[in-house]
């Protein structure tokens, strides 16, 4: 079956004339051509320039290849292979950059596997990142089968690039990056083969990312017209998610004037909710801090992404008050990604917080990954806080709650103002929140997939206001931000933007300075209200807003 074209709406088509350009001379008179010496043949005889490096293009570095991979599943090393394809033998280690990634797909009799190779690759070459080798491969056993699989594969890129307009400089580009790999993908040796019988959902992709590692892929399916349909397109969000993961990696192991404190380091955690013990420098080299981060890594290593269980879970890392975790500070919240296996890691900025740990000592984290009621899942958990000088010019050292969140109805707005002075010293003074909406009731789709209004006002003043016009419901703002550390391609509904979160990626934290609005000796008064469409909240049922909002106060 032929891919189906798409039809690519909103994109910049670069036009190529395939003719000469004009040329205001005239052609050379006999003398002219018997003075002129030797006639230059032209570029033509020397065959087509070289491709661009793309490490060079897109200012990537390079990294060596590791010889001794010997990794059987997900975020292990992957070795070295070589596979068989149309234009002949390709071998990774001979390939290999550092600063490429490098996607299979392997086409496997299902609704699903005939539903991706029914798609056409387009958007993979004209939206997606340059530095990405794309493998079409078949288990079919029959050689002339897998063979016709790929080249049906090979004529619809053809027929992008003509329907595209794309220059014939770009098109040897995108030739070398894709690859038809012409024997049965079971009988590939090296690593692959390595991966493939030790992997049950290796079924119908894989990859290998810039660091070498194996990464399962997921779930190249979009939501249309109430219904789940795979499509190769959705593989391009793939790329910019493994740059991401490799220039955090390498900015953190650079980071050599951090004070690194681990929180919780463990394997096979299957454990929603994890209370950990962790002991801050004294309150002296403490002080000395103006920058506080939360290192957050998990690995789900399952074969079977079924077996990641977390839904669009909210997670949250909590300062205990009291060592029994009865009452609880959040200082940071993500969203957990759809059933997805292999590797997410985030930095969460907590500087605010500072103020709630300048005593130092021991302190007890809770590190809450979902409900407890959740499906157990076996993954490596490692939960790192990072403490830091960067020559700011103050730093925070006390916080006050103002207010949380709550079912979000009529009621919501039932609440009194906050009232503080800042503490002797204050030189300035945030409002610091972390919101996120959650259900879809009351016949609005709220609050999850709705505009909704926050209000923050001082003293009566202007307000100050978190609010998602254009945000929630748009079809790939998720998936456009795995360059910002949203995982890609799970397995559920996760490539819409919500109104501020994305499953699979932090909640921002909105920190608003209220200083030139107050006076620092004096009494103040906060107040807060939400809205919808200038109304009350809807409501509906499990309808919520979780809302947790701080004053802070900075020296």
């Amino acid at each position: 079956m032929r891919p189906i074209r798409p039809l690519l709406l909103g994109l910049l088509l670069l036009a190529c004339d395939g003719g000469e350009e004009p040329s205001d001379a005239g052609p050379l008179d006999d003398a002219a051509a018997a003075d002129s010496g030797p006639v230059d043949a032209g570029p033509s005889d020397a065959g087509p320039p070289p491709l661009p490096d793309v490490c060079d293009e897109l200012g990537l570095p390079e990294r060596p290849f590791e010889p001794g991979g010997d990794g059987s599943t997900w975020e292990e090393t992957a070795g070295d292979f070589t596979v068989q394809t149309l234009d002949g033998p390709w071998t990774l280690s001979e390939q290999w950059s550092g600063c490429e990634s490098y996607v299979f797909f392997n086409y496997f009799e299902s609704g699903y596997g005939d539903g991706l190779w029914g798609t056409a690759p387009d958007e993979l070459f004209s939206m997606g990142p340059r530095n990405v080798h794309y493998f079409f491969t078949s288990y079919e056993t029959d050689p002339a089968a897998a063979r016709a699989r790929v080249e049906g594969v090979r004529d619809a890129l053809e027929e992008g690039f003509d329907f595209l307009s794309v220059p014939e400089e770009e098109r040897r580009f995108w030739r070398a990056r894709f690859h038809f790999v012409v024997e049965p993908l079971q009988t590939v040796g090296g690593s692959i083969g390595q991966l493939v019988s030790g992997t049950r959902s290796v079924l119908f992709g894989f990859a290998i990312t810039r660091q070498q590692r194996f990464d399962p892929v997921g779930v190249l399916s979009e939501l249309r017209g109430g219904g789940w349909a795979p499509n190769l397109r959705m593989a391009r969000y793939l790329g910019p998610y493994y740059d991401y993961l490799h220039d955090l990696d390498a900015r953190l192991e650079a980071d050599t004037d951090a004070t690194v404190l681990p929180i919780l380091e463990e394997t096979e955690v299957t454990e929603r909710i994890l209370d950990r013990t962790v002991t801050l420098p004294d309150a002296a080299t403490m002080a000395g801090f103006d920058e506080m981060q939360i290192d957050l890594e998990v690995i789900c290593r399952a074969d079977n992404l079924g077996d990641c269980s977390e839904w669009d879970r909210i997670g949250s890392i909590q300062l205990c008050v009291a060592s029994d975790c009865a009452e609880r500070d959040e200082i940071a919240r993500w969203i957990t990604p759809y059933a997805r296996n292999g590797r997410r890691r985030w930095i969460l900025d907590v500087t605010p917080f500072l103020g709630l740990v300048q005593d130092g000592g021991e302190r007890t984290i809770r590190v809450a990954m979902g409900p407890p009621w959740e499906e157990p899942t076996v993954r490596d958990v490692n939960v790192r806080l990072r403490l830091a000088t960067r020559g700011a010019d103050d730093r925070p050292f006390a916080v006050q709650r103002a207010f949380r969140g709550g079912a979000w109805n009529a009621d919501y707005n039932t609440r009194e103002p906050v009232t503080f002075t800042p503490p002797a010293g204050a030189t300035r003074v945030e409002l610091v929140s972390i919101i996120s909406g959650h259900g879809q009731g009351g016949g609005t789709n709220c609050a999850e997939w709705c505009d909704h209004v926050h209000d923050f006002a001082l003293n009566g003043g202007a307000p100050h206001t978190v609010s998602f016009p254009g945000e929630a419901g748009t079809r790939d703002g998720c998936a456009d931000r795995t360059g910002e550390g949203v995982v890609p391609a799970q397995g559920g509904n996760w490539a819409p933007l919500r109104a501020g979160w994305c499953p699979g990626l932090p909640v921002p934290t909105r920190r608003m300075d209220l200083t030139s609005e107050l006076d620092l000796g004096a009494e103040s008064s906060l107040t807060y209200t939400s809205s919808y469409r200038g109304g009350e909240p809807p409501g509906g049922e499990n309808v919520m807003v979780d809302l947790s909002s701080y004053l802070v106060f900075y020296r």
